[in-house]
């Protein structure tokens, strides 16, 4: 089986220096690719560092709503240049309507500024919501569906929702919050998720999965190593086998990004070469 980590953090100054084992384990686990996000213009050139020195490494890059203090000026433009420089992904990006202080207007244009660069580029987006599902649908309805495509992360929404945004070309992802064991509504909209628009991700280095043959420990770093047994959770969840259910996940991420590689391939041996 093969896996396909399709929101991770490789920039974060807790694990970048450990990027070379974290590939090393990723890729003996068989996560032959992880998408990386950028959250804000001080980490695009890590991003974009990583993504050339690992050829498993795909970016993504986007100001996440919780740096909005960041912004440059002229940070649509520095975005749009990343963009033309490389085959890349919009995002992190979205709306967190969580946590208090957080300029929601300021939120929404930075946010529908991003989806404009990923149709007019016509990239993928990696996309993060909380608490702003009536805000998200709103700005969806306007729109219509992304040219191409992206997913919601680590998905918090109802499985009413799943059934919603599959509609506008997005994929759902899941997390390792899905492995906790009173994660009943995030349960009911992974059973909710039709198979080919469903995802995986580790969030790495947050969002530790809680696994059965480890003991509880808080503040333990994730990484993609440890998608397998998020995707083997979620098939228990969803009364599969993890080799089905992880040939989708597997497929659909190919699909989502296949227009970020110059091969039909995402394993290492042959991503953007």
């Amino acid at each position: 089986m093969k896996f396909i980590d399709v929101h991770t953090h490789l920039h974060d100054r807790r694990i970048i220096r450990d990027v070379p084992g974290i590939v090393d384990r990723a890729r003996a686990a068989g996560v032959e690719a992880m998408v990386t996000c950028a959250t804000m213009e001080e980490n695009f050139p890590d991003t974009a560092r990583l993504s050339r020195e690992y050829p498993d490494v795909i970016p993504c890059f986007g100001v996440h709503p919780w740096f909005l203090d960041s912004l440059t000026p002229d940070w649509a433009n520095h975005l749009a240049a990343q963009l033309e420089k490389q085959p890349a992904g919009v995002g992190e990006t979205g709306l967190d309507f969580m946590v208090k202080g957080l300029d929601r207007d300021l939120q929404v244009r930075v946010f529908t500024t991003h989806l404009d660069l990923a149709d007019a580029f016509v990239r993928p987006i990696n996309i993060h919501i909380r608490k702003a599902w009536d805000a998200f649908v709103h700005i969806l309805k306007k729109r219509g569906p992304l040219r191409a495509g992206g997913l919601v992360h680590s998905f918090s929404g109802s499985a009413e929702l799943v059934r919603v945004l599959q509609g506008y070309n997005l994929h759902i992802s899941f997390s390792g919050a899905v492995t906790r064991p009173n994660a009943k509504k995030t349960v009911r909209a992974l059973n909710a998720v039709d198979p080919d628009r469903i995802l995986f991700e580790t969030d790495t280095p947050d969002i530790y999965p809680t696994l059965e043959d480890e003991p509880p420990r808080r503040g333990r770093l994730n990484e993609p190593a440890n998608l397998p047994k998020i995707a083997a959770a979620a098939a228990g969840r969803r009364n599969m086998t993890l080799e089905a259910l992880a040939g989708h996940a597997h497929a659909n991420a190919r699909q989502l990004f296949e227009t970020l590689t110059s091969d039909e391939s995402l394993t290492h041996e042959s991503i953007r070469k």
